[in-house]
């Protein structure tokens, strides 16, 4: 080897060698500024001692109804998925103590803001409250909880999964229904699973969390929806798919009970509730509303209506699978006064 071919290869190796470094460097930066999740399952409630501060100005200031809510005695904003099992009950509350109660219907992020700028007495949410949500003179209350069903579409073979067939399918890590012991050979080879995802609230403990915990650990094939409707239809119209559901009663409607189906997870149904109640069902989501509880926030009658859906929540629609606070209870799941904080 003469000397510039010598010089030419002792060139390369420095080069390669601080390619390396800053290559090296650069993963440990990135890994610090973005860390990639390690647990795949996320939390299932927040610590309820921890509370957002906020400015003895905020604290303060009184409940104000916006101008079109004027003259009700109590107001609510209710995400949409606690909507329709809790509006029965608030109405007949009303009808039976005469007071004239007014209820939204929106989702979480509204019912958050509706409470944060001190528009609403009672605010409800299908997810576990965050820190951000542990506002100075709020409390928390829960209702009871439902299965988060897996969804597939009803022409399809699969029955159960297991937990972690679920998170591998989510994450990439099994992309074609073949691969899946049991029923692979029911489908062709070349029929990708087609993931879907409506990945809302991800700040929140609990709800699709509890499958993977960061929307980073799903895969790339991914194909997230912005609604629950779409999140449906997506399933309904494409054999493969495989999705998930907060909102129990969609599978009822006539335009997906036959193209729908909801399957066991770890040999566990869903639609029977004991499963759930009793911890062995993975998935759910949570009833959870709030009310004031400083004396200058209170309203006496919207901690009445909160104590009245709590008492009867065991009359709720059988249709959208909702395990009460009080059977929960009876099961070991753990509470802080009214609200749920742990699994048993």
């Amino acid at each position: 080897m003469n000397r510039f071919s010598a010089l030419t290869s002792s060139c390369r190796t420095v080069f390669a060698c601080l390619l390396f470094c800053v290559l090296l460097a650069w993963s440990h930066y990135a890994q610090a500024e973005h860390p990639v999740p390690t647990i795949l399952r996320g939390p299932a409630f927040s610590d309820p001692d921890e509370l957002t501060d906020k400015p003895e100005s905020w604290q303060q200031q009184p409940i104000r109804y916006r101008e079109q809510d004027q003259g009700a005695e109590v107001v609510l904003l209710l995400d949409q998925n606690i909507y329709p099992g809790l509006l029965p009950l608030v109405q007949e509350f009303a009808r039976n103590h005469k007071i004239n109660v007014l209820v939204r219907e929106g989702t979480c992020g509204p019912a958050a803001e509706g409470i944060n700028r001190k528009e609403v007495d009672v605010g409800g949410s299908c997810c576990p409250a965050a820190k951000v949500d542990r506002l100075p003179g709020l409390q928390w209350h829960t209702i009871g909880i439902s299965p988060l069903a897996m969804l597939v579409n009803a022409a399809d073979p699969v029955q159960q999964l297991t937990t972690e067939q679920v998170r591998d399918i989510y994450r990439g890590k099994i992309n074609r229904w073949s691969q899946l012991p049991g029923v692979g050979s029911l489908y062709s080879k070349d029929l990708l699973i087609r993931p879907v995802t409506r990945l809302h609230c991800k700040f929140r403990p609990g709800h699709w969390r509890l499958i993977l915990d960061h929307e980073d650990q799903f895969g790339s094939r991914i194909n997230e929806v912005g609604t629950i409707l779409d999140m449906v239809t997506t399933v309904a119209k494409n054999p493969g798919s495989f999705g998930y559901l907060e909102n129990w009663q969609l599978l009822t409607e006539p335009r997906f009970k036959k193209s729908l189906k909801a399957i066991s997870i770890n040999g566990e149904n869903p639609h029977d509730l004991n499963t759930l109640k009793e911890g062995r069902y993975p998935f759910y989501w949570v009833y959870n509303v709030s009310t004031w509880s400083s004396d200058h926030l209170s309203n006496p009658k919207a901690q009445q209506l909160v104590q009245y859906l709590i008492d009867q929540a065991e009359r709720i629609d059988p249709a959208l699978h909702l395990v009460s606070a009080g059977e929960l209870r009876k099961k070991g799941w753990k509470f802080r006064g009214n609200e749920l904080v742990g699994e048993p």
